[in-house]
């Protein structure tokens, strides 16, 4: 009789295991709407005009307030991945000019850099939207013309990417041109057209290749730049009417290209991040809490290298700050506070010139402290 129930029960389990496998498969979705697979994220970069910019919406990269040469956090392409192929698709463009040579020449740009192994391959034409605007990951990396107004409002462009959450590795990137009536398009060449000729309606004229050279600088992944100190760099988060100036490269835009993308030559050094200590003190009604960042390579101290952090204040404000590392490849933060609570200091980068930041040797980026 035990034996009858065994075989019974076996019997079920196997039958409700097997069920719940095919119901598994019949119901695994190909999307994951605003994560996209299990394994995959999305983030967005929006690109307003100047003085236009309604807040960033959820799932867009934060920005500095100072000052930097570029802003990188760790997303990247594997080294298998490049080049990295891209179709084009120019139907809704309207407007004036060759586009399609200019989305080409803003990829081109960064490719031209000497000391960066980045490359991208151009691979034709397509009818495939823009379907990471759908939250859809369809694997393929696709630049063309949507009416994204409604989701992005006032926006020229957005740049939308996933990326492998274990090992930030991109896996699709997507650009949408916005293709708004408010917004003229065109591919200006030397000069030869006259921005809004004829026009009888007041638009906001926008070249191609100079959003492009922009757009593409976010498939590296480099960062937004929102101090008006940045304002000649192709990374510059915002586009002024008739804007040319983000065709041309910056040296804080070749740096930034470089550190993520570098071609190593004899004499440069690989440095990273050894080891990071947190602290506080108190003065008066105030606390002083400490980031000391130590940055080495396979010799020992790195000496005069930039290093950039972001601390996490209580209450989810966020001090960002940069500093250079003394003789003993040591730099040491300090900010002042009222706040109680946990504290959290992030290395976003490190930088010094003519060197490469091995982010993969890093010891760790991160420390806390709870105070008091």
């Amino acid at each position: 009789m035990k034996k009858i129930k065994w075989i019974i029960l076996f019997i079920v389990v196997a039958l409700i295991t097997t069920f719940t496998l095919m119901a598994t498969m019949a119901a695994a979705p190909s999307v994951n709407p605003d994560k996209g697979p299990p394994d995959f994220a999305k983030l967005v970069f929006v690109h307003y005009p100047k003085g236009k910019a309604p807040g960033k919406p959820p799932g867009t990269p934060g920005k500095g307030p100072q000052e930097k040469e570029y802003i990188y956090n760790g997303y990247h392409w594997a080294d298998e991945d490049i080049p990295v192929n891209y179709l084009i698709n120019l139907s809704g463009s309207g407007g004036i000019g060759d586009f399609r040579s200019g989305i080409q020449a803003g990829f081109q740009l960064w490719e031209d850099d000497p000391d960066s192994y980045m490359e991208f391959d151009y691979i034709g034409d397509t009818s495939l939207g823009i379907s990471s605007l759908n939250d859809v990951m369809d694997g393929y990396n696709v630049v063309g013309w949507e009416n994204i107004s409604n989701d992005y409002s006032n926006a020229i462009a957005v740049t939308l990417f996933w990326y492998n959450k274990l090992t930030k590795e991109l896996a699709e990137v997507d650009v949408a041109l916005n293709n708004d009536p408010y917004f003229r398009w065109w591919q200006h060449s030397a000069g030869d057209e006259v921005w809004d000729y004829g026009d009888t309606v007041d638009q906001f004229d926008v070249d191609v290749q100079n959003i492009m050279a922009h757009e593409a600088g976010h498939w590296l992944v480099l960062g937004d730049l929102y101090s008006d100190l940045n304002n000649d760099k192709t990374m510059y988060g915002y586009f002024s009417e008739m804007d040319l100036i983000k065709r041309s490269l910056h040296p804080g835009d070749e740096a930034g290209i470089r550190a993520i993308y570098p071609v190593t030559t004899a004499g440069e050094g690989v440095m990273h991040i050894e080891n990071i200590n947190m602290w506080y003190s108190i003065g008066g009604p105030n606390y002083f809490v400490y980031t000391e960042v130590t940055v080495l390579d396979e010799n020992g101290a790195v000496p005069s290298a930039i290093v950039y952090i972001d601390t996490l204040i209580p209450g989810d404000s966020i001090a960002s700050s940069s500093g250079e590392t003394n003789s003993q490849g040591i730099i040491t933060f300090k900010l002042k506070s009222r706040q109680e609570g946990t504290y959290i200091s992030n290395v976003t980068d490190v930088y010094k010139e003519g060197w490469v930041y091995d982010e993969g040797a890093n010891v760790e980026t991160s420390d806390s402290w709870q105070v008091p």
